[in-house]
Parts: C-alpha cells; sequence; structure tokens
C-alpha cells in the first residue's frame, strides 16, 4: 500500500468539486477497507473450523463453488450471509462516501459486492444497482422459477441444525426450492441458472440514469474493483471516461491501480485502500471550505 501524495489527493478533490453527477462504481475492495475481509485464515479457521477438513481455509476459496452437497453448501453458506448481510454494519469507508456523493446530490452506485453494505449505511435503494445479486435472496437452481425468497427466512429453521465439526446440515435438511422441492442457491451470478428478475428494475434505472448524466461533468469512481469480473465495474469506468471527454475518473486499488494511457490525462489513480483515499479527499474538502470561509 502506498500514501497518497498531496498532489494526487489535490487533483482527485478537484475532480469531486467540478463534477455535476458521480457514478460510483464499487468491487470487492471496497468491502476489504471496511473490514469484510474474504482472505482472513485466522478468522475463518475460528468460525468455520468444519471447513478446514475440506482444504478451505478463508472465504475466498468458496468464492465461485457452486457443486457441493446441499447440506454442505447451506451449512457454510448460511452462517456466512447471516455474518456478511445481516450482521455489524461495518460502515465507516461507506458513511464517509455516502458524505462525498451527497456534497455533490447526484449520484448513482453499481456494485459487484453481495453484502448490502451500501444501503445499510444509508445510501437510498433507488440509487444502487446490483448486477451480479444479493445475499439477502435465494432461488431455485433449476430454475424452475423467476420467484426469489428471503435468506433471512431460513436462519431460524437450519441455523440451529449445522454441525459445526462438519459444517453440514443434518442428511436430506437443506433448503429446498417451495416450488419444485430441488436444490437451490444464493441469488448471486454463477451461471445461466441465475436470476435476473430482481435486477431489472436497478438496471434500468441505472441506465436511464447514464443516460441523462454521462454527457455532463461527470466523475468516475472506480473503486477496489480488479480483474475477477472487470466487465461490470472497472471496463465500464474506463469506457466512460474513454467516450466522454468530460468524464473523469478515480480509480482505488491496492493492487491493480492501473490507467489506460488513453485516458490518463483525465485520471488518477491510487494504490491504496479506499478507506485512506475516501478520507483523505473529505480532509482535503473540508480544508479548502475552511479557507474560503476565512477569505471572505
Amino acid at each position: 500500500m502506498s500514501k497518497p501524495s498531496r498532489e494526487q489527493i489535490q487533483r482527485a478533490v478537484s475532480y469531486f468539486e467540478q463534477a455535476e453527477a458521480i457514478w460510483i462504481g464499487a468491487g470487492a475492495g471496497l468491502s476489504v477497507a471496511a473490514g469484510v475481509d474474504f482472505s482472513d485464515e485466522k478468522s475463518f479457521a475460528r468460525d468455520y473450523p468444519g471447513m478446514l477438513q475440506y482444504g478451505v481455509r478463508r472465504k475466498l476459496d468458496m468464492m465461485g463453488v457452486w457443486d457441493l452437497p446441499q447440506e454442505l453448501t447451506w451449512g457454510y453458506y448460511l452462517p456466512h450471509v447471516k455474518e456478511t448481510r445481516f450482521g455489524e454494519v461495518r460502515g465507516g469507508v461507506y458513511k464517509q462516501l455516502l458524505r462525498l456523493a451527497e456534497q455533490c446530490g447526484n449520484y448513482f452506485v453499481k456494485t459487484t459486492n453481495a453484502d448490502g453494505l451500501f444501503e445499510r449505511n444509508g445510501f437510498p435503494k433507488p440509487r444502487i444497482f446490483t448486477p451480479q445479486g444479493d445475499y439477502c435472496r435465494y432461488q431455485c437452481l433449476t430454475p424452475c422459477t423467476q420467484e426469489t425468497w428471503s435468506t433471512e427466512s431460513l436462519f431460524a429453521t437450519f441455523l440451529p441444525l449445522v454441525d459445526k465439526r462438519t459444517q453440514q446440515l443434518p442428511r436430506g435438511m437443506h433448503p429446498k426450492c417451495p416450488r419444485c422441492g430441488g436444490p437451490t442457491f444464493l441469488n448471486v451470478r454463477g451461471g445461466d441458472w441465475f436470476v435476473e428478475t430482481p435486477y431489472e428494475e436497478e438496471s434500468a434505472r441505472h441506465a436511464e440514469w447514464l443516460a441523462k448524466h454521462v454527457k455532463k461533468r461527470l466523475l468516475v469512481l472506480d473503486l477496489g474493483s480488479g480483474f475477477n469480473t472487470p466487465m461490470w465495474i472497472r471496463w465500464p469506468a474506463e469506457n466512460l471516461v474513454a467516450e466522454h471527454p468530460n468524464a473523469r475518473l478515480v480509480r482505488v486499488n491496492l493492487h491493480n491501480p492501473e490507467v489506460p494511457s488513453a485516458i490518463a490525462d483525465r485520471a488518477v489513480s491510487f494504490a491504496s485502500g479506499a478507506d485512506v483515499v475516501i478520507d483523505a479527499v473529505l480532509r482535503e474538502r473540508l480544508l479548502r471550505a475552511r479557507s474560503d470561509s476565512a477569505t471572505l
């Protein structure tokens, strides 16, 4: 992690001050900055000891794994979802980001994170698009229906049945599709079984907002999106700036802060945590406001 320079922060602040609208694109790195760490082996061993026997050492190892027995799938994911989606609201960096967004007043969020932290930290739901899904819903894996159901409604029935030694539910005791009785999973994008229906209205609002604001002085924030699924945040952020001369890019990424050379003169990037950068931008804006007040 590198410490942002004063010059970098001042450039980012100037983009914020000039912006007529802000497009916020957020990947896993933003939630990491809020304390949601999918790579922490110590806490994983403490909270999910039964998973160690399967060679799983961290939450990150379970990402993209869809073909386990239902008893193990739900034995792991139910406590994980309760902790990540419905547990303690870790919000420092999200609340600071909301302050910045509200200073502009015109913003929209597109995030691949399924943890609901934008909404739980005060961002209005109509301003959020979650194309990768949301842990708050589960669905049929066939799928036999476009319906989805509340994951939270499963906790009382199934969480007490999870065997901590094996991280499994009793055989045959797992959430089943209310329609066909078949296997189920979280309503998150992982294959052609993903039910898009809950996000169609979000997608339409997002497209309408972009169409209305894309030719204005648009500030594009790319916070913590890497190359696991770059088609959702990283590449759209770059394309918005490349295609619209009035747009500016602020990219924050610990591991992949690079910006295409074609838009480098309209961008600033940080190899730092989002919490560090957002805090520094807020402080600089406050200093400028105080300075302006003192000169009046």
